[in-house]
């Protein structure tokens, strides 16, 4: 199971007939941008339609393109994959299928932190794509999703095709939970949990 794909499949089916598939999205390296504790990279900015969203990747790109060039592609590169969510996360903001489109001011990071802890408590936490910035902020974290209560997907993670796999394999028994908002197109359009409390639309 490819989670990108098949989001990519359900937004298809959404706007399917409506023209939007020849919309053009900008995607933008934002080298100013101070992302999501919960993620390491560069954040990419999605622009279409006048709305803007965030996607942060360790594999940065910038390009002009269409919705409809992610329908049907393999996306088997990672660039490939991150440019989609970039997209998926901006078209989803602008069809209001999802409420977060940017990471919330270095501000809010202290109370977000704190309550992304309540939520959890004691479970042990496997982390998807965030192992750099999980060990700063989590006690009782497991490097076998095996042994988790709870697995957590920031967009790193996402952009890997295996992490489909990892999810339908557990989904039935364990908490997984979907961060930041770089993640939020997918898990919107997948009916997937999200966090991201203060995230800006």
């Amino acid at each position: 199971m490819d989670l990108i794909r098949s989001a990519i499949k359900r937004l298809q089916t959404r706007i399917e007939g409506s023209g939007s598939e020849e919309g053009v999205v900008r995607i933008d390296i934002d080298s100013d941008r101070i992302v999501c504790q919960y993620e390491k990279g560069a954040c990419l900015k999605a622009a279409y339609g006048g709305r803007s969203s965030e996607f942060v990747t360790m594999d940065p790109l910038t390009a002009t393109t269409r919705i409809g060039f992610m329908f049907g592609a393999k996306l088997e590169q990672s660039r490939q994959r991150a440019a989609a969510c970039a997209i998926l996360n901006v078209v989803a903001g602008f069809f209001c299928i999802s409420r977060v489109l940017k990471s919330c001011p270095p501000e809010f990071h202290r109370e977000c932190l704190g309550a992304l802890r309540c939520e959890i408590g004691d479970a042990p936490v496997y982390p998807v794509g965030m192992m750099a910035a999980a060990k700063e902020k989590f006690s009782h974290l497991v490097t076998d999703p095996h042994a988790a209560e709870i697995i957590l997907v920031v967009g790193d993670g996402l952009i890997h095709p295996e992490i489909g796999d990892l999810i339908e394999k557990y989904r039935e028994e364990k908490r997984i939970l979907f961060l930041s908002p770089s993640t939020v197109g997918v898990s919107a359009l997948l009916g997937c949990e999200h966090w991201c409390p203060f995230g800006k639309i």
